[in-house]
């Protein structure tokens, strides 16, 4: 219920108690008139009546002790005929009594008992006059006794007429007293009770009021604030505007720039090949730009970054010919189809661009260093052409070329398409523990008391029992960042061997496995919880570079001091030099296959080989010939002093189990 509803509940309601008011007012002036009738009319009639009744009495007894006194007989005979009015008298009264419907307790019997006292006085006074004219005193006596008698109580008894109908009109007086009392009382808390309806009225209307000028006060000034903050929302709703747009354009610039160079990214790249379809496309690659980056830090990197893309920017010579920033050292020459630029000549202008990089020395505070560059060339594909410059790109990387271009004979496609089968099957050997290890034998060849070594060396079985060498996939393991699984894989199948049949055994350790120190915490870990250290030999391979030699020689000193022995793979190829082997703590040295394979028939090869056999000797280091494929080979480097010799014709690569019978033996 609102506050206008309950005001005109609270006046309306004051209107009826005021209008009740009233109503008791007027109820109790009929009340009182009726009252004040009824007396008038009725109960004073009616005093009268017996007040005159009464009086008749008295008046007719005193006549009659008046006669007796002076002896009028004549009087007497009168007053006697005066019975007569008593009764008629009498009936006055009962006849008004009954017309009115007066009601007096006790005036019935009255009434009554008067009538039997007339009936008696009228015979004791008759008997009284009859013995005052006999004139005998005695007689006199009696009946003058007897008449006073019933006189006295015919007064009495007309006494009690006169109090009844004075009681009854006392209590019609008490009654208009106290009614008139009583409705003044009611008229008074009526009126009062109004009054304060009133006032409790007027003084909601007048808080009311007080609240509405505060309300209005309080709108005036919402109303001002309102404006205020509507003139702020505008002026918010146009910085907003501005600052989405300074937004949109940092978006784009975030979605279709590089961050580093400034130059347009592989998106803003992608977008374009749909506008302008190139004709041209070359991908070009910082060649082993991540040793740069890890000898000379990030920072440094990134600014060679900005530098090597403001110099390809300047070699731009035409509209026609755009360049991108696709990601880390890669970058991207697209040339659009409108332009007349054959492909000889785009060829020739890629050449004399990394000709020129290749001279340009770049100084950063107190650092000048140079680079080269690879790059992968495209003339086709449309949508693909970035897909078929990347190959090319690894097709130069792979060759060890600055150019590679893609043919159109599909076989750079064929060459990813193989790839991306192989990593299939790879992830897929890998789930399902088909990475496995075949076992080559390290045979003794001047000592025969020393037992026959394994090398265990990964291969891919797939679902058909088919087996994968690992140079089909090892280079998609590592590009696809699962190599530290194989790894993980050939040291179980490794400790399982080793740990089974109770023979030595070596694994090949990358580079890689040692640069990333979950790997090395991983080989460390299984370390702590082999029982067969002793009999494990750890081949690092020597034809990767080494790129912090530190980081090498403390992975050497951990393996060494858990009882596994250390190897130096590929020795005399690759990154080969004399250093290691004086600086690392290695007990082997695996002579690689260049220069064994013709080593009986190369007279250089076997210098090479007596004199890297004779420094190893000198620091007790043993040797051990790698590709040893024919006897002639194997009677050549026993010659030599080497120590052990592996090759196929000391035995193939195998599962373990196929060399138990030889062990046996």
């Amino acid at each position: 219920m609102n506050f206008k509803v309950k005001l005109y509940f609270i006046i309306l309601l004051s209107f009826i108690l005021l209008t009740y008011s009233l109503y008791l007012n007027s109820r109790s002036i009929s009340a009182t008139s009726a009252m004040i009738d009824y007396i008038e009319t009725n109960q004073i009639k009616l005093s009268s009546m017996a007040f005159e009744f009464n009086h008749d009495v008295a008046l007719h007894q005193s006549n009659i002790l008046q006669s007796i006194i002076i002896k009028n007989i004549h009087s007497i005979d009168n007053i006697n005929s005066s019975f007569n009015h008593y009764h008629k008298r009498l009936d006055a009264i009962k006849t008004f009594m009954n017309r009115n419907n007066i009601k007096i307790y006790g005036i019935d019997k009255i009434i009554t008992t008067i009538e039997n006292r007339i009936v008696k006085y009228t015979e004791s006074e008759k008997s009284l006059i009859k013995a005052i004219k006999s004139q005998e005193l005695n007689d006199i006596s009696n009946s003058l006794i007897s008449f006073n008698s019933i006189t006295l109580e015919f007064s009495n008894d007309t006494d009690k007429l006169v109090k009844l109908v004075d009681n009854k009109l006392k209590q019609k007086t008490e009654m208009l007293k106290n009614t008139n009392e009583q409705t003044q009382k009611d008229i008074f808390y009526t009126f009062v009770l109004a009054v304060l309806l009133i006032l409790f009225a007027v003084y909601k209307l007048s808080k009311r009021y007080s609240a509405t000028e505060k309300e209005l006060i309080l709108g005036e000034k919402a109303e001002i604030q309102q404006k205020e903050l509507q003139y702020q929302l505008l002026k918010y709703n146009n910085d907003l505007e501005e600052e989405i747009s300074k937004k949109t354009e940092e978006l784009h610039l975030k979605i279709y720039t590089h961050f580093l160079s400034g130059l347009p990214n592989r998106n803003k790249l992608l977008e374009d090949s749909y506008i302008y379809k190139f004709k041209q496309m070359a991908l070009l690659n910082i060649d082993r730009f991540q040793k740069f980056n890890d000898v000379f830090g990030e920072e440094v990197g990134n600014i060679a970054l900005k530098l090597t893309a403001a110099f390809l920017t300047s070699q731009i010579d035409d509209d026609n010919t755009l360049i991108y920033h696709i990601g880390g050292d890669e970058f991207v020459f697209a040339v659009k189809d409108s332009t007349k630029l054959n492909n000889s000549s785009f060829i020739e202008k890629i050449e004399n661009i990394l000709k020129k990089y290749r001279r340009e020395n770049f100084i950063y505070e107190d650092k000048k260093f140079s680079f080269m560059m690879s790059a992968g060339l495209a003339f086709s594909g449309s949508k693909k052409m970035l897909a078929y410059a990347d190959m090319a790109l690894k097709d130069a990387k792979k060759r060890n070329v600055q150019i590679s271009i893609f043919n159109d004979d599909k076989e750079l496609e064929k060459i990813h398409k193989d790839d991306i089968e192989c990593k299939k099957k790879l992830i897929h050997a890998i789930d399902t523990n088909n990475i496995i290890s075949y076992f080559q034998p390290i045979a003794p060849i001047q000592d025969g008391s020393i037992e026959i070594k394994y090398e265990s060396l990964v291969r891919l079985r797939e679902d058909n029992g088919n087996i994968i060498s690992p140079f089909r996939f090892i280079n998609v393991a590592k590009q696809n960042r699962v190599y530290h699984k194989l790894t993980k894989a050939i040291f179980h199948n490794t400790f399982e061997a080793i740990a089974k049949y109770d023979i030595p055994c070596s694994i090949n350790i990358s580079m890689e496995d040692i640069e990333k120190d979950k790997t090395v915490q991983m080989l460390y870990a299984k370390f702590d919880e082999f029982e067969y250290n002793h009999h494990l030999t750890i081949e690092l391979l020597e034809t990767e570079e080494f790129k912090d030699y530190k980081r090498v020689y403390d992975f050497c000193l951990k393996v060494r001091s858990y009882g596994i022995k250390i190897a130096l793979d590929d020795f005399g190829a690759g990154y080969s030099n004399f250093s290691h082997a004086l600086n690392l703590p290695i007990d082997y040295i695996k002579i690689d296959a260049s220069l064994i394979s013709n080593i009986d028939s190369d007279i250089n090869s076997q210098i090479m080989v007596e004199t890297i056999v004779g420094l190893a000797h000198k620091l007790n280091i043993q040797t051990i010939a790698e590709y040893v494929s024919s006897k002639e080979i194997l009677e050549v480097v026993k010659r030599l002093n080497v120590d052990y010799a592996q090759g196929y014709y000391v035995g193939k690569p195998e599962p373990i189990q196929r060399h138990i019978p030889y062990l046996l033996d």
